[in-house]
């Protein structure tokens, strides 16, 4: 027998050598022994054997391969609470695959690593805020009581990124407080909260995110909105409608797409309102383009979704042909009953069109 060959982990491992199998973590020329000799760590559950594994995954030299690493965080795992501090402390390593095994390990540990989660949720760092928030969401129904409980931590991010969490976890049991965090003093928190209730599937959250459709923050609105198109409630049509003057906002676009045939009214309403104000052309310039959009998406005709924005023209003569045109498509029977209604609904403006009227003064000119 060779004096110095590679360690026995099986014999180690059946004499309890916890020292032992922590030195054959770092023999070198096996790296069967170094797995087996984690594995051995694992299954004798001493937690003398946490900071050496942490050390051994910090080591350049066991990074490389996917192998080790797995036995290693599979360790840390198994060992459970003692292995939390650590792992916690990893997650700021400057390793990019030291800091994901770490989070994955916490992950699978679960409920004892939650709390020392929820701290690092107030963490100055934003990348160690985000890891800790994304490895709550991972350890799921575990972590959403204390999540709660971070809704009204005194801390703005922690407020914040736990309402994030849970609308990744998706539990229902998150609704009511979410719903009160949207009457949080700072807007960023009220947003997440919006976004999070709009991912958790309950009926109760509609009424909670139409309320949040009249929030004195943009953006706390626009979430709502969003959430709510993705519900197919139309009651988010009035304000996304607005985002479409925003250059050409195709999350906008896509949200009205979603709702369907009852963002047409409005979307006529607007256009009717924009054009008899005629003070901010811009804004109708821009609406009229992506009318014809929206409306073909909802299962309108190309043509006749063309036809409808021009009745918003600056010309009488291109108002006055797109109503005649428009007429003249109804009469034929040849449309299918999507396009038929949307004919219907721009029905007025058709009229007043052919009746060469207008709400406001047509003198055959463009608006000034």
């Amino acid at each position: 027998m060779a004096l110095f060959g590679p360690p026995d982990v099986d014999k180690l491992k059946a004499k309890h050598d916890v020292q032992g199998l922590i030195r054959a973590l770092g023999y070198a020329a096996d790296a069967n022994v170094r797995r087996a000799a984690a594995e051995g760590l694992a299954e004798l559950g001493d937690a003398r054997a946490v900071e050496p594994l942490i050390l051994a995954l910090k080591n350049p030299d066991w990074q490389h391969d996917w192998h080790d690493t797995s036995a290693l965080t599979g360790a840390l795992t198994r060992l459970g609470t003692p292995s939390v501090g650590p792992l916690i402390a990893a997650l700021t390593w400057h390793s990019n695959v030291v800091r994901v095994s770490a989070g994955e390990a916490l992950a699978v540990i679960g409920r004892p690593a939650v709390q020392p989660l929820i701290e690092l949720l107030g963490d100055a760092d934003l990348e160690t805020r985000e890891a800790a928030g994304q490895i709550l969401a991972d350890i799921g129904a575990d972590a959403v009581d204390q999540l709660i409980e971070a809704l009204t931590s005194g801390v703005i991010s922690r407020r914040q990124r736990a309402a994030r969490a849970l609308g990744e976890i998706g539990d229902p049991r998150a609704v009511e407080p979410l719903t009160r965090a949207l009457a949080d003093q700072v807007a960023g928190v009220r947003q997440a909260a919006a976004r999070s209730l709009g991912e958790i599937a309950d009926p109760r959250i509609a009424d909670a995110l139409v309320s949040a459709l009249d929030d004195p923050s943009l953006d706390v609105r626009r979430v709502a909105a969003l959430a709510l198109a993705d519900m197919r409630d139309p009651r988010a049509v009035r304000t996304l409608l607005p985002e479409l003057l925003r250059a050409k906002d195709q999350d906008a676009v896509d949200a009205l797409v979603k709702v369907g045939f009852p963002v047409v009214e409005p979307l006529l309403a607007m256009l009717a309102d924009l054009k008899a104000h005629g003070d901010e052309r811009w804004m109708l310039d821009e609406l009229r383009s992506e009318a014809p959009t929206v409306l073909v998406r909802i299962g309108c005709r190309q043509d006749v979704a063309t036809l409808v924005a021009q009745l918003f023209a600056p010309r009488q003569e291109e108002i006055s042909d797109a109503a005649s045109k428009l007429s003249l498509l109804y009469s034929s029977g040849a449309l299918d009953l999507q396009t038929q209604a949307l004919i219907l609904a721009a029905r007025a403006r058709v009229e007043l069109a052919r009746s060469d009227g207008s709400p406001e003064k047509d003198d055959g000119q463009p608006d000034q």
